[in-house]
């Protein structure tokens, strides 16, 4: 889909890992049978389509055939796998700071639409995520992942262990033979909403290793990354335009900037401004648009040429593998 949600990709490394130590599974056919390219784990930042990592995620624990997998894979996160997130939580002078830094900066670990609050609740501190605007039904491993690296986290920065008082799991999670409880040291519930509940005094004690200069200085980065995420208006602009033109043939630069009442220059201006160019967005979209197409087997190879606007089928094969590496009849198969 457009402007489909990511996930930070290391967490596709640490799926690899974990399978590969723990399970003595070579996780790269399942790598590649989910469409990751293993070679965005050597990019700081990289990111892997939502949608991709769930396939990944789904591959993995019937590989390990173990209901607990997602556990293992928390387990093993490091601050370094959260990219700035991570070096602004071990930066930060209490675990109150780390939370509401992950809170803010929660969509450096996924785009998908889950959102974090931090409350405070008489002499408790509670953490507060909710799903309601996931486009895409997380696997549970994922959200066992995300318990168990909570935990390793808070481990991480703090002097002796600090457990939650209470915590509340999706339903997603209840129900599969794993020991919720023995992970996050406390009595567990299961409902719509996740709630960590914490004691104020824990959550507000000084951390051993807090700079909180260099928290700060983490959190620019971490907003330019952010701000790296989101695609522009006028690039949004142009985007729709283009997806309406394609079908006719006449989504070139000139037309598409007339179509928006603009010149030809004065977008080229407004796109760079944005980072991007037309080139790159016609690129993606029609990228985009043709694996679309082509996992839906509604449409023939022909019928994806004409709507994405290419003059005949040839052109639009070497289009395609140019982007996938894959022949359009070699992707469909695989789909």
């Amino acid at each position: 889909m457009l402007n489909e949600p990511t996930t930070i990709a290391n967490v596709a490394r640490l799926i690899g890992k974990t399978l590969q130590q723990d399970y003595g599974i070579d996780p790269q056919p399942l790598l590649h049978d989910s469409r990751i390219n293993p070679s965005k784990f050597q990019q700081p930042g990289a990111r892997v389509p939502f949608s991709k990592m769930q396939v990944l995620w789904r591959l993995a624990t019937e590989a390990s055939n173990d209901a607990s997998f997602g556990i293992r894979v928390g387990s093993r996160v490091s601050p370094g796998d959260f990219y700035v997130l991570g070096h602004a939580w071990l930066a930060s002078e209490t675990l109150r700071g780390a939370f509401r830094r992950l809170a803010r900066f929660v969509r450096v670990l996924s785009t998908a639409g889950n959102s974090l609050e931090v409350q405070d609740r008489n002499d408790s501190c509670v953490l507060v995520e909710t799903y309601a605007n996931r486009t895409v039904q997380l696997q549970p491993a994922a959200m066992d992942a995300g318990i168990a690296a909570l935990v390793r986290m808070c481990d991480i920065v703090t002097a002796a262990p600090v457990r939650p008082r209470r915590v509340v799991l999706p339903r997603a999670v209840d129900g599969r033979g794993v020991d919720h409880r023995a992970v996050v040291g406390c009595p567990i519930e299961f409902g719509d909403v996740e709630i960590w509940e914490f004691s104020r005094a824990d959550v507000d004690a000084k951390l051993p290793g807090s700079i909180p200069e260099v928290a700060s200085a983490v959190e620019i980065v971490a907003n330019e990354y952010l701000s790296s995420l989101e695609e522009g208006a006028v690039a949004r602009e142009v985007r729709q335009a283009i997806i309406q033109m394609m079908p006719s043939g006449r989504s070139d630069q000139d037309s598409v900037a007339r179509r928006l009442y603009r010149s030809r220059s004065t977008l080229q201006r407004q796109l760079g401004a944005e980072g991007t160019s037309y080139r790159q967005i016609l690129e993606s979209t029609r990228q985009t648009l043709a694996e679309k197409y082509l996992q839906s087997k509604e449409y023939s190879q022909a019928d994806v040429a004409f709507l994405l606007g290419f003059t005949d089928q040839s052109n639009f094969a070497r289009a395609f593998r140019r982007w996938t590496g894959m022949t359009p009849g070699e992707y469909r198969k695989s789909a």
